[in-house]
């Protein structure tokens, strides 16, 4: 799965990130094989794979797949057959919002997203590759092989964070467009004011997946005292903040209460939350990727 290096933006994707996305196919196969017996098949109404019929049993069948409740009650012993891993599809798409600039933003973004990818692609599963701006939700690009993975970086390394993402309209536009029973990776900051129960609306259309939420140092842990220019980077408005300790806990508490909201949206809509942040080593984010997204 190792992409061409020429075609990769090395501010974006430097060599050594290059390198861990060839390891994707091995390290998800590793971290999924110590997961617990079908856990990862079963997420979700019907689960990424779904049920298609029996077949007698053949010497060598995994007996994980033998349906024991035909054998009890036919005395015939069956295995189940789901449809193949080729048919997950996994929607892969990145606010495109200024807000994710900042900070090493951008670069912390784009490379979550090329995971994501990644993650997508491995067994022969199809990805899209979209973006979230203006209200509005647009496809980039997809690819059903591991081959096209140059291709998506090309495409993430294209788009430049920009205007506002306007959740609220584009989170149901995105709705509309996914298909049941689809992994989906969204990469944003979660910097919105958007209701989060658009999310939940998703819930009982057997998604799988995860938020990938980036999360601003400078909100997280502001500065404790002190004068601080604050900076919108949606609409370039600037203003000088004096922090206390008393503000800096009550934008940190309010952090908090804003993504546990999200949080709580998207695992009822079947989603993981998965924050990260800038200085959030890639390793990192990769193996809770393979570990906690069917």
């Amino acid at each position: 799965m190792s992409p061409r290096e020429p075609g990769a933006d090395a501010t974006l994707f430097p060599p050594g990130f290059l390198r861990l996305l060839a390891t994707v196919p091995a390290l998800v196969r590793r971290v999924r094989a110590g997961a617990a017996a079908g856990v990862h098949a079963a997420r979700g109404t019907g689960g990424p794979f779904l049920f298609r019929g029996h077949r007698a049993y053949r010497e060598g069948d995994d007996l994980r797949r033998v349906d024991w409740g035909v054998l009890a009650r036919h005395d015939r012993v069956v295995v189940r057959e789901h449809d193949a891993e080729r048919d997950v599809r996994t929607e892969v798409w990145l606010d495109g919002s200024a807000s994710l600039a900042p900070g090493g933003g951008r670069a912390a973004a784009a490379r979550a997203t090329a995971l994501a990818c990644a993650v997508g692609l491995c067994g022969g599963g199809r990805v899209r590759l979209g973006v979230l701006r203006d209200g509005a939700a647009a496809p980039r690009r997809e690819a059903d092989d591991p081959a096209d993975l140059a291709a998506l970086l090309d495409a993430i390394a294209a788009e430049t964070p920009a205007h506002r993402a306007g959740l609220a309209d584009a989170l149901p536009a995105l709705a509309a467009r996914l298909p049941a029973r689809a992994r989906l990776f969204l990469v944003t900051d979660l910097l919105t004011d958007a209701d989060p129960a658009l999310l939940a609306r998703a819930a009982g259309r057997g998604l799988s997946g995860a938020v990938l939420h980036l999360r601003d140092p400078d909100t997280w842990a502001p500065p404790p005292e002190g004068l601080f220019e604050a900076v919108d980077a949606e609409s370039g408005a600037r203003r000088v903040v004096r922090w206390t300790p008393d503000r800096a806990e009550r934008v940190a508490r309010r952090a908090a209460a804003h993504a546990e909201r999200w949080t709580h949206a998207a695992r009822a809509a079947g989603l993981a939350v998965v924050p990260f942040a800038p200085s959030t080593p890639p390793e990192d984010l990769l193996a809770r990727l393979a570990l906690e997204v069917p």
